[in-house]
């Protein structure tokens, strides 16, 4: 549990009421003064923050759409047809998530260099799908190895073609799986801060990025305000995620 204590700290600070000095406004992190929401009343008119969170919701949105896409189908081809190198597909498949992130993160920003690729926020939705869409890659994976094929091959008896018995028979069994690794794959790309600074361009800025900014010149309750909101967020879709899951 001593683990969780800093995070209760950051959550609990986030609350700690503000105290005027020099004609303004600031907060202590470090001593308690009373419970408040002062800081998330200031956070809601921060124009800045507000970008940055809807830039990192733009990002996460798309970035688990084309891993869900790119997942599913790299799953199901790996499972059910017979490939050359199988093996090395599924570890190419889980490089992304294996290798340092700094690493991938220089490789990308230099890909986008050589093609002389203009960055901002598509790169950074490239950037987070190639290490994303293996999360949804390993959840569907799973997925249909506890799959019964007796049913596709039900309802090709009956006179469905392969694409009827893909969309009607296959899909809505795969479904809690393909949305539990979409919604995963959104919390990682949403809590991103090393491939985002690396691929952005000028005047795009996430919420983490902005939050690291932020915290060069010490650490305010508004940002353990804001701080405490993406842990809501990410710990939220987790959660449903895990949950959707088990329950499959």
């Amino acid at each position: 549990m001593i683990l969780y204590l800093p995070i209760a700290i950051l959550v609990l600070f986030s609350f700690n009421e503000g105290i005027t000095m020099g004609g303004r406004r600031i907060g202590s992190t470090v001593l308690w003064k009373g419970f408040s929401l002062e800081w998330y009343e200031r956070l809601f008119r921060n124009q800045e923050i507000w970008n940055a969170l809807t830039n990192s919701a733009i990002i996460g949105v798309m970035t688990s759409i084309v891993s869900a896409v790119l997942g599913t189908i790299s799953a199901y081809a790996l499972i059910r047809y017979e490939i050359k190198g199988k093996n090395l597909f599924y570890i190419m498949m889980l490089v992304p998530i294996i290798i340092p992130e700094i690493t991938e993160a220089l490789s990308l920003l230099l890909f986008y260099v050589l093609f002389n690729i203009k960055l901002g926020l598509s790169t950074i939705i490239i950037g987070h799908a190639t290490f994303c869409v293996a999360y949804v890659f390993t959840v569907v994976r799973a997925r249909l190895y506890d799959y019964d094929r007796s049913l596709e091959e039900a309802a090709l008896s009956l006179g469905a073609t392969p694409f009827q018995t893909f969309i009607k028979v296959t899909l809505p069994i795969l479904a809690p799986g393909i949305l539990a690794g979409t919604l995963l794959a959104f919390t990682q790309s949403f809590d991103d801060l090393i491939k985002a600074s690396f691929t952005t361009g000028s005047g795009v800025i996430t919420l983490p990025m902005l939050i690291f900014s932020k915290i060069k010149s010490g650490v305010s309750p508004e940002i353990n305000a804001v701080a405490t909101i993406t842990l809501v967020i990410s710990g939220t879709l987790a959660f449903i995620s895990y949950w959707i899951s088990k329950r499959s």
